[in-house]
């Protein structure tokens, strides 16, 4: 190990830069990823302990400019997350011959980031993916892409593109980077269980969708050959409420040296909660608005690339760090990880941890769906 366990953010950026690849990225019982070094293949070169961004200063930037925008093309909006933006982004980038990397699912339900230089794959970049990716060797790539002076936008957690500017140390006029707003990031084998659990023991699936664009809500929706082939409200759903209730992050998000207003990236965007009334989205936000923080002047400029692309309007900066969270402070630490921790531990078995975990939760639910029932009854009835 590097840094400790409760600050390694899993960024692959010890594991990219070691000239004798000495070091693996390998799973606790968990699920959650860490660097291991081979003593043996070992230099001693402490390049990967430069590279660390928790054993090194980052650079962070107050934003200069805040937007609320969205795009106007409906079938862009419909399967993004909320206002489309990175997507306009990569498409613009791509369009100028560019290449994009971000987070994407193969066939095996892994999260991995890709590289993508075809617009009619940047599908496979939409919507949310609340589970940690891997970036394997992206960084590599990335650096031999800047190098043939190709442009590069990298999108991802901060501490991802912490990761990636500390591996790559000098700065590069031809890279733009995107980081989303983030509250935390789940083990890939707690996703991979839950959707075994539901898929007949299956991880043969196209990808997990975790917002329902035409219903606006939060769902943990298995998509398998194009097809919608379960979906559960996220209270309902183990690995959806666990993650929303801070159950099953990884330590170091508890202490997460990025949610703060300052900045990694040149562009960070999201959801633009707390939008005052006097916004011109206001009345239709449940279609979907991001929040988009100017960080840097190469953010200006990619911005501007997709300005006439999308409904745009300048709001305060204070507008999105008081009504974003993450924006402020790392999520808190759920008093159930221990717990959880312990007993997954015993049975190493997602599903059951879970139910012994969160009793109270299940209890509420069940009288909850009671409730619900009679109601449904007394109305039927009634009519």
């Amino acid at each position: 190990m590097l840094c400790s366990r409760e600050n390694c953010t899993g960024c692959f950026a010890c594991y990219n830069i070691c000239p004798r690849e000495a070091i693996t990225m390998e799973e606790d019982e968990y699920g959650y990823i860490y660097p291991i070094i081979n003593n043996d293949k070992c230099i001693n070169c402490k390049l990967c302990e430069k590279s660390c961004p928790s054993l090194n200063k980052i650079n962070l930037k107050y934003p200069i400019k805040c937007y609320a925008a969205r795009t106007k093309d409906e079938a862009i909006l419909k399967k993004s997350t909320s206002g489309g933006i990175a997507t306009l982004l990569a498409q613009k980038i791509i369009e100028n011959g560019g290449v994009v990397y971000g987070a994407a699912y193969n066939d095996k339900c892994e999260v991995n980031h890709i590289r993508i230089d075809d617009i009619n794959e940047l599908d496979r970049l939409q919507g949310s993916k609340y589970v940690h990716s891997y970036i394997k060797d992206a960084f590599q790539s990335v650096k031999k892409d800047l190098l043939t002076s190709k442009n590069v936008l990298f999108i991802g957690t901060p501490c991802q593109v912490a990761g990636l500017r500390k591996y790559l140390v000098k700065k590069y006029d031809n890279l733009y980077t995107v980081d989303i707003i983030c509250h935390g990031v789940p083990s890939q084998k707690f996703l991979k269980e839950e959707v075994k659990r539901l898929n007949n023991d299956s991880l043969n699936i196209d990808r997990v969708n975790f917002r329902d664009k035409e219903f606006n809500c939060y769902t943990f929706s298995i998509v398998k050959n194009k097809k919608n082939i379960y979906s559960q409200s996220w209270n309902e759903n183990p690995y959806f409420y666990t993650f929303m209730d801070s159950i099953t992050y990884r330590e170091n998000c508890y202490n997460c040296l990025y949610a703060k207003p300052e900045r990694v990236s040149d562009i960070t965007i999201g959801d633009f909660w707390g939008l005052k009334y006097d916004s011109i989205f206001y009345n239709d936000r449940e279609k979907g608005v991001s929040v988009v923080l100017i960080i840097t002047d190469r953010g200006n400029k990619l911005i501007d690339l997709i300005k006439s692309q999308i409904n745009i309007e300048e709001r305060e900066i204070d507008e999105a760090i008081n009504g974003n969270t993450q924006l402020r402070q790392p999520s808190k630490r759920s008093k159930y990880v221990d717990k959880f921790k312990l007993i997954y531990k015993k049975n190493n078995f997602f599903y059951e941890t879970y139910r012994k975990t969160c009793k109270k939760h299940l209890l509420k639910e069940k009288i909850k769906s009671i409730y619900i029932v009679k109601y449904l009854l007394k109305y039927k009835r009634g009519k």
